[in-house]
C-alpha cells in the first residue's frame, strides 16, 4: 500500500512541476492553430518526404518550449495535416534549441557553441524526420489531409491508396 501511495504521491508531484510547461505548451498550441491555417500547414508540412521535415525543423528552432511543453504543439500540427516526419523534426528540434537556451548559450559559452547548438539541432531533428518518412512512408494513415487542403499537395495520398 505504502509503494501505491509513493506513486501516486510521485506522479502528482511531477504533473505539479510540469503543469506550468504545459500550460505554455497549450498556449503555443493555441498560437499555431489560429495563425497557420490547415490548408497552410498541410501544403508546407503534410506533402514532401525532405521539404515538409526541413520546413518543420526551422519551425521548431526558435520556438521556447520544453520536451514535456512541445507536445500539444506537435499535436495540433498532426491534426492540421502535418505528416509523421514534419512531427517528428518538429518534436525534437523545438525542445533542442528555443530561443532561451541560445540566449543562455550565449551567455555562459561562447559564440560557436552559440552557433553550432541550433545547427546540430536543425541536422538531428532533419536526420530523424527524413527517417521517419523513408522507412515508414507507405504505412496506412501515415499522412492525413485536412478538409481544403489544395488538390496538388499531398501526391503521397495518391500512393497510399493504389
Amino acid at each position: 500500500m505504502s509503494f501505491l501511495y509513493d506513486a501516486l504521491s510521485s506522479s502528482w508531484n511531477l504533473l505539479n512541476q510540469s503543469a506550468v510547461y504545459m500550460l505554455f505548451g497549450l498556449l503555443i498550441s493555441g498560437l499555431l492553430k489560429e495563425y497557420l491555417s490547415p490548408t497552410y500547414v498541410a501544403n508546407h508540412l503534410g506533402s514532401g518526404r525532405f521539404s515538409s521535415v526541413f520546413k518543420a525543423s526551422l519551425l521548431g528552432i526558435p520556438i521556447p518550449l520544453c520536451s514535456c511543453g512541445v507536445l500539444p504543439a506537435a499535436a495540433t500540427l498532426k491534426k492540421q495535416g502535418a505528416n509523421n516526419g514534419a512531427v517528428t523534426a518538429f518534436l525534437i528540434s523545438t525542445p533542442e534549441s528555443g530561443i532561451d537556451s541560445i540566449s543562455i548559450t550565449w551567455a555562459l559559452l561562447d559564440p560557436i557553441m552559440t552557433i553550432a547548438r541550433p545547427v546540430s539541432a536543425f541536422i538531428s531533428a532533419a536526420v530523424a524526420g527524413i527517417a521517419e518518412n523513408l522507412f515508414f512512408f507507405f504505412r496506412p494513415g501515415c499522412f492525413v489531409k485536412p478538409e481544403g487542403a489544395k488538390q496538388g499537395a499531398g501526391k503521397e495520398l495518391l500512393l497510399l491508396r493504389l
